[in-house]
C-alpha cells in the first residue's frame, strides 16, 4: 500500500513537471532582449526570438542596433533535477549578411521565467571561452499592427509614349503579396496620378514593405513575365510617408501612403 501511494506520488510530479515544461515552451513564444557590455566598455543588444514551431533566431547587434551576428536552429526545455533548462541545438551562425555554418555544438542554460523576465546562466554548461553569465532578458512587445494603405502613384514622367497599362504588386514583411491591376483602365499621358487605394493588412510602423511596378501599352502583358518597363524597390512604412523613384532616364514616379 505504502509503495502505491509513493508510486502515486511521483507520477502526479512527473506529469505537474512536463505540465510546467510544456507550458514554459508556449510562454517563451515571442521576442527577448537584453543590454550588456563588453570588454572594451562598448555596449550591445543580445535578442532572442522563440518562435513556436520550436525554432529560434539568436542576434547581436552594435551600438548602432544594426545585426552583426545571427544564430538560428532549434529550441527546446527540459526539466533538470528542481531546475529547468533551455537547450539551444542544431544550430548554423555567422556574420549577418552572410551565409551561416553549421555549428557542432549545443548550448544548455539553467533559466527562471516570469512573466516580463527570462534569467538565463549562460556559459556554465561547459568551458567555452567566455565569462559566464547571469542575463536577464525583457520581453519585447509586439508592435502594433495597422493596415497600410498605398494611396496612389504619381506618374511624373513615363517611358511610354503612347496608352499604357500599370500593374503594381506590393509584398509586406510577411510575405503575402497584394496586387494593383484594373483590367481595361488605360493611362495615355504623362504627369498622372493613379488612384491605387491598396489596403495591405497587418503591417507595423518601421516595416519594409518591397514592390515591382510595371507598364506595358498591352494590358495583358503588365503583369506579365516581360513587361515592356519594370522597377522593383522598397520603402519603410511610416503613419503617413511617400517615396520618389527614378529607375530610367525617362521614368521617374513617387508612392504615397499611410498607415489607418
Amino acid at each position: 500500500m505504502k509503495s502505491s501511494v509513493l508510486y502515486c506520488a511521483f507520477a502526479a510530479s512527473l506529469l505537474c513537471t512536463v505540465n510546467l515544461v510544456a507550458d514554459d515552451a508556449a510562454a517563451l513564444c515571442g521576442k527577448w532582449s537584453v543590454r550588456k557590455v563588453n570588454d572594451e566598455g562598448r555596449q550591445y543588444t543580445q535578442t532572442i526570438e522563440i518562435q513556436p514551431d520550436k525554432k529560434f533566431v539568436f542576434q547581436i547587434l552594435g551600438e548602432d542596433n544594426q545585426p552583426g551576428f545571427i544564430a538560428r536552429g532549434e529550441f527546446k526545455v527540459e526539466q533538470l533535477g528542481p531546475f529547468k533548462a533551455a537547450r539551444f541545438f542544431h544550430i548554423k551562425a555567422g556574420a549577418a549578411g552572410s551565409d551561416p555554418d553549421d555549428v557542432d555544438d549545443e548550448y544548455e542554460s539553467v533559466y527562471a521565467l516570469n512573466a516580463e523576465a527570462w534569467t538565463m546562466a549562460a556559459n556554465f554548461d561547459k568551458d567555452r571561452g567566455q565569462k559566464p553569465a547571469l542575463d536577464v532578458y525583457q520581453r519585447l512587445k509586439a508592435p502594433e499592427t495597422l493596415t497600410l494603405v498605398v494611396d496612389e502613384i504619381e506618374m511624373a514622367d513615363t517611358p511610354q509614349s503612347a496608352t499604357w497599362f500599370v500593374c503594381f504588386e506590393v509584398k509586406t514583411p510577411d510575405g503575402t503579396r497584394h496586387r494593383y491591376h484594373v483590367a481595361g483602365k488605360e493611362f495615355d499621358k504623362k504627369q498622372v496620378t493613379i488612384p491605387v487605394a491598396l489596403e495591405l493588412p497587418k503591417v507595423s510602423a518601421g516595416q519594409k514593405c518591397s514592390f515591382t511596378l510595371q507598364l506595358d501599352d498591352v494590358d495583358d502583358d503588365a503583369c506579365g513575365d516581360a513587361p515592356d518597363n519594370r522597377s522593383a524597390g522598397e520603402f519603410t512604412v511610416s503613419e503617413r510617408g511617400s517615396q520618389s523613384y527614378k529607375p530610367e532616364d525617362n521614368w521617374r514616379y513617387t508612392i504615397r501612403w499611410h498607415l489607418k
